[in-house]
Order: structure tokens, then sequence, then C-alpha cells
């Protein structure tokens, strides 16, 4: 449903370009070419509008297939965007109940007028006017005979079958339609307004085009003419517009037929053009088409779980990990009240993450931007930890330098509503990795550690789950620096970091 609504939004947003492009150009279009030109010029925000549903020009990236990363037992693998959908609140669902409860008012609004008009009709009170959609007809009001001469009859009648000749009742049943649907943009309401107003402009200049020495009756039909008592949104009322703008543009020329082909040619032009332009606005489609690759069986261990003590004398003691050689557990750099209980309760036994032989791992744009690698570095963080609710949970990512648009990695949740996400941030030798238990990073679920490269250290959260992070700093492969350079340049070009996963 959030996809479908950002198609909508996009399509208004062009539509409303498009019907400022055309309340801009209508009035000198008319001058020059006539009206019957100005009033094609409103196929513009269709076009555009259309163009924007139209999918977008598609780039397919060959990458690496991920192979099955090893992670705790029973733990499910998923995507971050899908792992965060029942912590992060969607606003999909509401917007579009907001949205239809709209179309419906504006619909029964429609309806309700169109029923009031009928009524008049019936009662001879309405007209002269075109009504209806699937079979229009002529209606006209009881005192017709009396109220017109034969030869203003004559001329509102040619009008009315001006009308039904070029198909303007159903064109207004689709704008008015068109209106329900997008009833939140200003743009169509103004839309509805000025396209029926030059198309009873460009239907003047048929009629008098057709009968050029009945100018004088047509201007008196329309004088004589009195507004309709309802409006009339599905059909064609003689009345319903501007009298004395109708009336003064009765007394200049028609334009010539070369200039009305010209102007003509001018709008396809203009139209086409408006199209193409705004259906490559759009970014590109990034196709991320996986290809399998040998994946090794070997996943050594980042840190081994400590033994228990020989003494026999003293009672056993939860202690830390024992970490390798040359490596020291990091003080965890959190708030306050998160330090002051790491430092003076004794942390748990936990084993470190299980490292999978990720090179080959997904692709993750989910927060990537919160993480950032100095250029020409690839900084890994492992993490592992139980969540409040009971499951274990994991996660392996990998931050590189000369790309922000994603990471590449995967983790594991086991089933519990909560998931483990990380980010880096370098500065020289000092990694400063953050841990959260949602997506949000909000501080009640969220804390943070200084590492030194190739460290590990045990972050208690505020929620008091101890968590062994490990970070691991190792130089970009030229494979990695070209797919971030790639992928940059595609991002610079169009605007969007468009990552279709």
């Amino acid at each position: 449903m959030t996809d479908a609504l950002e198609v909508l939004l996009g399509a208004n947003l062009a539509l409303a370009v498009a019907v400022a492009v055309v309340m801009a150009a209508r009035l000198p279009v008319r001058r020059l070419f006539g009206a019957r030109v100005a009033y094609g010029l409103w196929t513009l925000p269709p076009l555009a509008a259309v163009a924007m549903l139209v999918p977008a020009r598609m780039i397919r990236v060959t990458v690496p297939a991920p192979p099955a990363p090893a992670g705790p037992a029973g733990g499910e693998m998923l995507s971050e965007a899908a792992a965060t959908g029942a912590a992060a609140f969607d606003p999909g669902p509401l917007l579009a109940a907001l949205w239809l409860i709209g179309v419906i008012a504006s619909l029964a609004w429609v309806v309700r007028r169109q029923v009031q008009f009928a009524r008049a009709v019936r009662a001879g009170k309405a007209g002269p006017a075109v009504v209806g959609v699937l079979r229009p007809r002529v209606v006209t009001p009881a005192d017709f005979a009396e109220r017109y001469t034969p030869r203003e009859r004559e001329v509102v009648l040619a009008h009315e079958r001006t009308h039904l000749e070029r198909g303007d009742p159903p064109v207004n049943a689709v704008l008015a339609l068109l209106t329900c649907v997008n009833w939140f943009n200003p743009a169509c309401h103004v839309m509805t307004r000025w396209l029926r107003i030059d198309q009873e402009l460009a239907c003047d200049a048929r009629v008098v085009a057709a009968h050029p020495k009945a100018r004088k009756a047509y201007a008196e039909a329309m004088l004589k003419t009195q507004l309709a008592a309802r409006p009339l949104p599905l059909g064609c009322h003689w009345s319903s517009h501007p009298l004395a703008q109708r009336v003064r543009l009765l007394s200049r020329p028609s334009p010539s037929r070369a200039r009305r082909l010209m102007g003509v040619g001018l709008t396809v032009a203009l139209g086409v053009t408006g199209a193409v332009a705004t259906w490559s606005s759009r970014p590109a489609r990034i196709v991320l088409i996986a290809e399998a690759l040998p994946v090794a069986q070997a996943r050594p261990a980042v840190v081994s779980p400590p033994p228990a003590p020989s003494a026999s004398s003293s009672p056993r003691q939860p202690t830390r990990p024992r970490v390798k050689a040359a490596e020291t557990p990091a003080v965890a750099s959190a708030p306050e009240p998160v330090l002051a209980q790491a430092e003076t309760q004794p942390a748990p036994a936990l084993e470190a993450p299980p490292v999978a032989d990720l090179r080959y791992p997904r692709i993750i744009r989910a927060i990537a931007d919160r993480s950032a690698v100095e250029p020409g570095s690839a900084v890994r963080v492992i993490a592992s930890g139980l969540a409040p609710d009971g499951p274990p949970l994991w996660a392996d990512f990998t931050a590189f330098g000369s790309q922000r648009l994603y990471r590449k990695g995967a983790y594991q949740r086991s089933g519990s509503r909560y998931s483990l996400f990380t980010s880096v941030v370098q500065d020289g030798q000092r990694l400063r990795v953050t841990v959260s238990l949602g997506k949000a990073f909000r501080p009640e679920l969220t804390g943070s550690i200084d590492l030194a490269p190739n460290q590990t250290g045990i972050l208690r959260l505020p929620t008091g789950q101890p968590i062994v992070v490990t970070a691991t700093m190792r130089p970009e492969t030229p494979d990695e620096i070209e797919e971030g350079r790639r992928l940059s340049e595609y991002a610079e070009n169009t605007g969007r970091p468009a990552l279709r996963l």
C-alpha cells in the first residue's frame, strides 16, 4: 500500500507542474493560435501523470549470491527491512484510509450535484446543456422557444451539438473522476475549473467559425441565458462559465487555418517532450542479479569462551571472555547508568558470535548511512547476545569507505521481535560502534562502545542485555572500490540512491 501511495503522490506532483505550465501558456497560445489550440494544452497534465506511472528504466547489476550464513541454532534469516516490520510504525495504512475517505466523500458530492441538476431538468428549469456520459443528450429549459429567437436557437443548439461531436461529456466525466481520486491536490481543482472554461471557449470558436454572420445572435443568446441554479458536474452547460469573456472573444477574428495547424503541431511537440522529460527524470531501478559462487567452509572463531577456574578452594565465578593474544576487552562508552552497571557487575560468560564465511554476503541498504568509514577501509562489526524476550540475536555487517549507500552481511533474530542493528564510525584507529535493539536507535535500546581494530568488548545495553561486540578492519579490495564508485556515480547522476533489493 505504501508503494501505491508513493506512485500516486509522484503522479500528482507531475500533474501539478504540468498544470502550472498550462496556466502560464494558455492566454498567449489563445491570442496566437485561437481558443481551440489553447484547449488542447490541457492534454499535458494527463500525459505527465501517465509518464510517472510508466515503469522506470532498469539497470541490471550482477553481484555474487550470498551463502546461507551460520548463526545461532533455530534462527531465521531476514533482511533488515523485513525484520523491522514489527518495531517500526508504518503510516501507509492510515494514509490509505484517509485517502479513501476523501475519495468517497468527493464522489458523494458529485452524485448529489448531478441528482439536483437532473431534478431541475425534469422541472424544465435547467439548460441549455448536454447531460449524460454513455448516452449524452441536449436538454433545454421549458421556455426555450419563447426566450430565444429562431437565429439564437440555431446557434445555441449548434453549440451543444459541437460538444457532442467533440466528445466533451466523457472528457468531463473523466475529469470529475480524476478530481475525486486526487481530491487532496489543489492543482486538480484548478485544472477542472479552467479546462471547462477553455472547453466552452473552444466550442464558441468552432460555432462562430461555422456561422460567421451569427456573432450578434450568439452574443445575445449568451446574455439571455441565466446562470443555472445548480451546477452540472457531469456534462456541458451553456451558461456555467464567464459570459463577459466569451462575448468579448466573439469580436476577435478567427485565426487562419495555417496558424491553427502550427499551434496544434507545437502543442503535440510540447506534450510529447514533457511526457518524455517526466519519465526520464525518474531514477532508474537497480536490479541486483545474484550469481552463485562457491563458499569456503572455514568458520574461524573470533573470541574463545573462557575456561572454568581450576582452583578447587574457590567457588566457580562468572568471568569475562578471554580474547586472543594482544587483544584486550574494551570499555563501553554508553551513557553513565549503563557504564556504572557494566563496571560494578560481572558480566555472564558469553560466547563470541559465530562467524560465517561472508565473502559473498547480502547487500543491505537499511540504516547504512549511520556508518562512516574512511576511504580505503572496510570495517566489519560482529555482535551477539540475548534479546529481552529471550531468543538469541546475531548480526555481522561490513561497512565500506567507498560506499555509503549499503553494507554487506547478514543477521538472525530467532523469532524475537527484536533485532540487532549496528553502525560504526571510524576515526583513525578508533572505531565507535553503536548497537541497538531497533532500527530507530531509540536511546532506551541503544548503547555504544569504543574499540580498536581487531578488538572485542562487552557492551551492556540500557535494557540490561550484555552484547559481545567485535570490530575488525582491513583494506578494501579493488572490486569493492569499483562497485562503490559505480553506484556513487549513479547516485550523483540521478540524485537518488535507488537500490532495490
